[in-house]
């Protein structure tokens, strides 16, 4: 089995996530997990969300509006049809930072830092997944959440290594 691990400079734009595609094409007949970041400066830009919807910023909603377009240009340069799938998921990602940012900051900074910032990896394994599936690399995405279980010390959590290695060993070999 592979692991493949890009990172946010690996799938910045269009370009680069049809590289990724390049690239995993020629392990078709494996077994691989490929692990993607942020896509972008996208932790940098949620994290400027993050410390905007804290200090009560008008520029919060400028500031979602520009990670939103972002990633919809993406979208839209890997040819994905209107009403494609991987638009609705996206859109799901944002009405959950809609939520988050629709109350009163209530909790620590990183509470809300781990809630918003996570969300820039959720989108852009979504938008490498639904591309894979469309120039007929097939695969599942499923996500981390599951698998890596950590403790609630938001921004330096500590992984439950027994945990995660047990939810790994029983769930990723399924998928294969």
């Amino acid at each position: 089995m592979r692991v493949f691990k890009f990172g946010g400079a690996s799938v910045k734009d269009a370009a680069s996530v049809k590289n990724v595609g390049q690239i995993l094409s020629q392990f078709k007949n494996e077994k691989i997990i490929v692990v993607v970041s942020a896509m972008g400066k996208m932790t940098n830009a949620l994290e400027k969300v993050t410390k905007a919807y804290l200090d009560k910023s008008a520029e919060l909603p400028v500031l979602i509006n520009e990670v939103k377009e972002y990633h919809t240009t993406i979208i839209n340069e890997l040819g994905f049809k209107p009403d494609h799938d991987v638009r609705a998921e996206i859109e799901n990602s944002f009405t959950e930072i809609d939520w988050i940012i629709e109350d009163e900051p209530s909790r620590s900074f990183g509470f809300y830092y781990d809630q918003i910032v996570s969300q820039g990896e959720l989108i852009s394994t979504r938008i490498v997944s639904a591309y894979l599936n469309e120039i007929k690399i097939e695969n599942k995405w499923v996500d981390v959440r599951d698998f890596l279980q950590t403790d609630n010390t938001y921004r330096e959590a500590k992984v439950n290594y027994e945990l995660t290695e047990k939810l790994i060993g029983m769930r990723i070999p399924a998928l294969f």
